[in-house]
């Protein structure tokens, strides 16, 4: 509450202050410590930032080679009936072979490098800490310093001012004592921090530097002994198992592509990489050949269901809630008469009513098989939004909200 008061007194001078109305207090010197210590804390704050990183960074490779080894093992692990897999790849024979003991390395390699970690958080991040702590103080008393100057200036304007002005009152008479008092206190307090910083920061700067040039020893060394335990580990792993007499960037590449074969290119073929086609596009597709059948992926002519859209296997064989049997597939030609409205007369001019909705209701229960059909049950009643002449082709809907295709033949007209 104390420092709220305080704060609300110095307010009114900031703001003359700051569209010069008021007379502002500097000190170059103390300005040039305050640029180099405020330079000092943001470095040390990221000294801090990045010491954290590397300790974290370390425990992630280690685990990552961990579960590297252990997760690339289990993919080269018998399924279901298979055996003798290094027979039957004979390119991946050494690897498979090689796996258990890259596991056992990492293992060991985590062992010996956990020291070297808690080194790191011992001997740099809590001394760095220690010594942020240490910045944060200097920092209070630097902030404390910038109110007293704030302070200083305001009784001074209000002292100058008083004391200059030509015909003072009995009031102002009586004030020019108290203001006078307040102008000095000010000052002292001031004058106080303002030369304690400046005599003392210039030596802090001095055992700041006696204090990182260790500390950054101590990382150098500890970066060193986790890159060279690495390295020894895993050269001592490939002895005997891989050639590392040339082992530059496009050497390693080139290794890489003349292994890797056409599995590539196989696996890009694969068809169960790539998702079925809709039946709305399918169904576009089909209405754009000629007859009222469409053609196989093969050529040839296909009549029924997958005249008009893409078949289904058992999905057009559900039985109704009232116990008939589906459909089965729609036959070449088959058409249930039509199911097309008879065209209402012109409207009047100036009028233009809105399109008659048409509804049916549904036969069978029918589920989506892919994307862009309908689901419903029997009996729901379903609002046509595009039809055709034939029952034998896929209409399209809207049941609870949602649109999409259906097979003719599921339903009746209302």
């Amino acid at each position: 509450m104390k420092g709220l008061a305080k704060a609300m007194k110095r307010t009114p001078h900031l703001m003359t202050s700051r569209i010069g109305m008021a007379a502002k207090s500097s000190d170059s010197a103390f300005d040039s410590l305050n640029m180099r210590f405020t330079s000092l804390e943001k470095l040390t704050e990221k000294l801090l930032k990045d010491a954290s990183s590397f300790r974290d960074a370390v425990k992630n490779m280690l685990l990552s080679g961990s579960n590297f080894g252990r997760h690339f093992d289990t993919l080269f692990q018998p399924l279901g009936s298979e055996y003798d897999l290094e027979r039957k790849h004979p390119n991946a024979q050494a690897t498979m072979t090689n796996l258990a003991h890259y596991g056992q390395l990492m293992d060991e390699l985590k062992d010996t490098l956990t020291p070297e970690i808690e080194l790191i958080e011992s001997r740099v991040i809590s001394p760095t800490k220690d010594f942020q702590t240490i910045i944060k103080a200097i920092r209070k008393n630097i902030t404390k310093r910038d109110h007293k100057l704030v302070d200083f200036d305001r009784h001074n304007n209000s002292y100058s001012k008083l004391k200059d002005k030509k015909e003072k009152s009995l009031k102002d008479e009586q004030n020019l004592f108290k203001v006078e008092q307040d102008y000095e206190t000010a000052a002292a307090d001031y004058e106080y921090y303002n030369n304690a910083l400046k005599e003392e920061l210039p030596r802090f700067f001095e055992l700041a530097s006696a204090f990182m040039t260790p500390l950054f020893h101590s990382f150098y060394y500890m970066q060193l002994n986790v890159f060279y335990l690495t390295m020894e580990r895993l050269q001592s792993f490939a002895e005997g198992k891989y050639d590392l007499t040339n082992n530059s960037i496009a050497v390693v590449e080139n290794t890489y592509m003349a292994q890797l074969t056409d599995a590539s290119e196989r696996l890009e073929n694969l068809s169960i990489r790539r998702g079925a086609m809709p039946s709305a596009k399918i169904l576009a597709q089909n209405r754009a050949s000629s007859g009222s059948g469409g053609l196989s992926p093969s050529g040839s002519r296909i009549g029924g269901l997958a005249g008009g859209a893409p078949s289904r296997s058992g999905s057009i064989l559900s039985t109704g809630s009232a116990g008939h049997t589906a459909p089965p597939a729609y036959s070449t030609g088959a058409a249930t008469g039509s199911a097309v409205a008879k065209r209402a007369p012109p409207p009047p001019p100036g009028k233009k009513p809105a399109p008659a909705k048409t509804y049916v209701v549904a036969l069978y229960d029918y589920t989506a098989q892919a994307d862009g059909d309908l689901t419903f049950r029997a009996g729901d009643r379903i609002e046509v939004v595009e039809r055709t002449a034939s029952t034998d082709d896929w209409w399209t809907g809207i049941v609870g909200g949602h649109q999409g295709v259906f097979p003719g033949n599921y339903v009746r007209d209302e």
